[in-house]
């Protein structure tokens, strides 16, 4: 329906064109034939000129304007101008007139045919894009304009003219805040205004879009803004999507880690269960003497409690690491993740016959994450030290754990003593599926830097061929001002 409404306009345009045109060309010949004017009908030919410039394509205005020029010389021609040399001087400033302004419709009318051809170029770019043109003064009242697909975005109608109202009853009500602070830094005459917040749209679905503009305009005291916004909506649905991918394949890694762990775990459950009984006996004997000694019982009872409150917390740790749970950000005491990391690896390294050396650097430096995730990444380099020194015959195995603080961010350091890695393989450990183990899957550095990544963080590599590699990650203190 649309169409067909637009093809009767374009259709009544043209048609009034032609009546216009019609209706200059009759004034022409009722001028040069009926009427024995003096005066030349040059300004008649000039308007017949522009009407087609406006309207008509540019082969049909040039047919114009050529026949304007015939038109003209012909009546010129007929009526035995050529015979007075007045005569002849109207007529060629009357040519002259007529053909400088036909040149200059021309490059009118290519340039405004160059200047659509851009605005259905921009206006496509828009729509694929999602991207709309928006402008603003802030004044009393704010003066806003935008462009059809910002309209689109904000699901107003096209003729609709936007007002700061408008956009505000779209504004997600927790997000109104950003707009004010967009008025604000208006009024302030900010160089660039950059904001993102989310729109809730009448059946309720939300939006997000993103909005960044610079001043362009000075009208008095007043500055107008001209921007871009953009529907970033499915970018960030994306964001969250891929999100949850990477908590999905974290937790298998950390599923198969557990495979590994396996005798660490069972070492770490045995220590304090095997205290308990040993307790538990001494706590029996204590009792079951003549003259039962109950200071000794009771310190008896407070081991077994203490025990087995620490085969308590191994297993809630344990289960934690292997549960699929989402992600929990908050302070977390960097040097506490560490030592309790290697503590879960403590059979493990004694079983790859490697001793480690931990030197907590950081004390009281508190970190915002997932103690989860930040364990699996410190489990995850150090199984990956013990493997790499397995090999090692010629010297000690040796893997040193430290911790500092550089810069107002937490770094781990762990190095080990093995064979190291070669210069052309380290830009590639990182990649997803790349792996330098007959029986890897190659995810577990990956991610290991998407879980750094998204604390803010970043991981790198270090390496020297038969002296060892250092692999360390920074992440940012939640206490900046904790001293170095």
């Amino acid at each position: 329906m649309p169409i067909i409404k637009r093809c009767k306009k374009l259709l009544s345009t043209d048609a009034g064109a032609w009546l216009a045109a019609i209706a200059v060309g009759s004034m022409i010949f009722i001028t040069n034939s009926w009427l024995n004017l003096d005066v030349a009908p040059t300004l008649l030919y000039i308007t017949l000129v522009f009407i087609s410039a406006n309207v008509f394509s540019i082969s049909v205005f040039l047919a114009v304007a050529f026949g304007c020029v015939a038109v003209l010389t012909a009546s010129f021609i007929a009526n035995g101008g050529y015979q007075d040399e007045k005569l002849i001087a109207g007529f060629i400033r009357c040519l002259i007139a007529l053909t400088t302004i036909t040149l200059l419709a021309l490059r009118s009318k290519r340039a405004s045919d160059a200047l659509r051809r851009k605005e259905a170029f921009f206006m496509g770019a828009q729509k694929l894009s999602r991207t709309g043109s928006i402008g603003f003064i802030i004044d009393a009242p704010a003066t806003i304009s935008w462009s059809e697909e910002s309209a689109r975005i904000f699901e107003y109608p096209p003729d609709v003219t936007p007002t700061l109202a408008l956009i505000k009853a779209r504004t997600h009500p927790d997000d109104l805040y950003l707009v004010d602070r967009v008025i604000e830094h208006a009024t302030q005459q900010a160089n660039l205004i950059e904001v993102e917040h989310r729109l809730v749209m009448p059946d309720g679905r939300i939006k997000n879009v993103q909005m960044i503009a610079n001043p362009l305009f000075r009208h008095g005291r007043r500055i107008e803004y001209v921007g871009a916004v953009m529907d970033v909506t499915l970018a960030r649905q994306s964001e969250e999507a891929l999100l949850a991918s990477q908590v999905k394949l974290a937790n298998v890694s950390r599923v198969t880690s557990m495979g590994e762990l396996a005798a660490s775990i069972a070492h770490e459950i045995n220590q304090p269960l095997a205290a308990v009984i040993t307790s538990g006996e001494s706590c029996k004997r204590w009792i079951n003497r003549p003259e039962p000694n109950l200071e000794e019982a009771r310190r008896s009872l407070d081991r077994i409690i203490q025990n087995a409150c620490r085969a308590s917390q191994v297993i809630t740790c344990i289960r934690a690491l292997s549960r699929q749970s989402d992600v929990q950000r908050k302070a977390e005491v960097f040097d506490d993740i560490v030592s309790d990391s290697l503590s879960l690896m403590q059979h493990d390294t004694s079983n790859h016959q490697v001793r480690p050396h931990l030197q907590l650097g950081a004390p009281g430096a508190c970190v915002q994450g997932d103690r989860i995730q930040l364990q699996q990444v410190i489990i995850n380099l150090i199984i990956n030290a013990c493997q790499a020194m397995a090999d090692v015959q010629d010297r000690a195995r040796t893997l040193r754990i430290l911790t500092s603080i550089q810069n107002n961010e937490a770094v781990l350091e762990v190095a080990d003593s093995g064979t190291g890695i070669a210069e052309q393989v380290l830009p590639s450990l990182f990649d997803p599926f790349f792996t330098t183990k007959q029986s890897g899957l190659g995810m577990g550095l990956s991610i290991c830097r998407s879980i750094i990544e998204f604390h803010g963080g970043r991981i790198w590599v270090s390496s020297t061929v038969g002296v060892g590699t250092r692999f360390l990650f920074a992440i940012p203190l939640t206490n900046p001002g904790h001293p170095q």
